[in-house]
This record gives C-alpha cells, structure tokens and sequence, in this order.
C-alpha cells in the first residue's frame, strides 16, 4: 500500500464544506468520486488537513489517502482534475511516508480573510462586503497582539467539538488590499470558527480607541463578547498546510 498526498483549491460557495455526508453536495465526497475513478482502486478514503465550513474556500487544503494503485503520482493532479467540476481542483499529488497523514501530521495552518469595502458582483464570492468603512492600520493593530501562545476561547464558537483551546498563533496580520484588507493568520491549530470570529471582532474594535488593548481584552476574558459578529464563510480561505521541516512564518 502506498500513502500519497494531495493539494487541493476549491470554490466554497456551492459546497456544504469539505467533510463528506450523505446526499450533499461536499469537497470530500466529490474528491473520492473523482479518486475512485482515476485509481481504479474501489473505495477510496481522504484526511483532509482542514474541515473547512459550508462557503469556506481553498487554496492550499491537503488531503492525504492510502492505496495499491500503481498509477505514478505525477498523473494523478491532471487525471483527477479532468473528472472533477470547475469549482475544485487537484493541483499536486505526491507519495509520502507510509506514517504521513495530512491532518494528523500538520504542524501549523495558513487562513486569509478577505473584506472589501463595498459590495462588488465579483469579489462577493470570496470577500465580505464590511457593514460599516474600517482603517486597515486599527485592523492590524487589533490583532498583532494575538501573536501569542494562548488559550482562545473567547474566539470559539459554541457547539465545536472538544479540542485544546490554547493556540499558537505565529501570525496575524492585516495588509491593505485593491478595494479591501486581507488578515493574514497562521496558528498551529484553530478553533470552531476562529478566524472568522477574529476578524468579525477586530472590525468592532478597530473603532476602540484602544484596538489592541480592546483585543487583548476579549483574549484574556476567554469569553465570546456579547453580540460579537462571526464574519460570513465567503472571506475565508485555507492558504497553506505546513508540515515537520517547512518554515513557519
């Protein structure tokens, strides 16, 4: 049997998130129609690195499967992506370690949050239209202090499944962007909805006069602020899954 690996971008909004379930529409459960074909291998079963939610997108997601297949690796990206719809591809494929398991073996995780300022007919599907104007340097001084190692409970949202809720968030940075902001965020693991209750949350305290403060606030209470907004699925993206020997930023 042979472990191999692949990288995969995909568009979220018409999938019900990556984890596959039973008559919809899922990334996992595309993926293995399309796999099962290319390899001619019966049932085939995919590790993805990230669950990503309903409307959450990929740029970077690896999902990891075992197999007898013969087929070299090198065939597999294009082979699969002519088997699958426009919105998902497979970008590389590659034989790993027999031990390698693409979730189990991360070592950190990349997400971007993408806002525009205004509602635009394109950028809709991969950005949140901001309800109110924001200041890219109060965003970014918002969450710089959330470059630590820390317990982030209060950017989890209820009904997760139990997991350590102390991170280690490397980066987390905002940068302005043609007509928006990006958050740029790196942890070793993340939180049911963290990344998208931080950025909801450093556009409400990006008006404090104290952003960071205000942040660090929330941080340490270890409770969701009330009324705090989870911004939308659509503005997230999974970049990058980094592994044992890849720089971490």
């Amino acid at each position: 049997m042979r472990t191999l690996s692949l990288t995969v971008a995909y568009d979220g909004t018409r999938f019900h998130g990556w984890q596959v379930q039973p008559g919809i529409r899922t990334v996992q459960g595309i993926l293995e129609e399309a796999l099962k074909d290319v390899m001619n291998d019966g049932e085939i079963r995919l590790a993805g690195a990230g669950r990503t939610d309903t409307g959450v997108h990929a740029r970077g997601q690896v999902a990891s499967f075992t197999t007898s297949s013969t087929l070299p690796a090198r065939a597999i990206a294009p082979l699969a992506s002519r088997r699958l719809p426009d919105d998902v591809r497979v970008t590389h494929a590659r034989d790993m370690d027999p031990v390698f398991h693409a979730r189990h073996s991360a070592t950190a995780r990349r997400y971007a949050y993408r806002l525009s300022r205004r509602p635009d007919l394109l950028l809709d599907r991969i950005a949140w239209a901001a309800p109110h104007g924001f200041d890219v340097a109060r965003l970014d001084d918002a969450t710089r202090g959330l470059e630590v190692e820390a317990d982030f409970s209060a950017f989890q949202t209820r009904g997760s499944s139990v997991v350590p809720t102390r991170c280690r968030v490397s980066r987390a940075r905002w940068s302005a962007r043609r007509g928006g902001a990006v958050l740029d965020i790196v942890a070793d693991h993340f939180l049911y909805h963290m990344v998208r209750n931080i950025a909801g949350s450093a556009l409400e305290v990006a008006r404090a006069p104290d952003p960071r403060g205000a942040m660090l606030g929330i941080l340490d209470s270890g409770r969701r602020p009330h009324g705090s907004a989870t911004a939308p699925a659509r503005g997230l993206c999974l970049e990058r899954v980094y592994y044992e020997g890849e720089r971490i930023p």
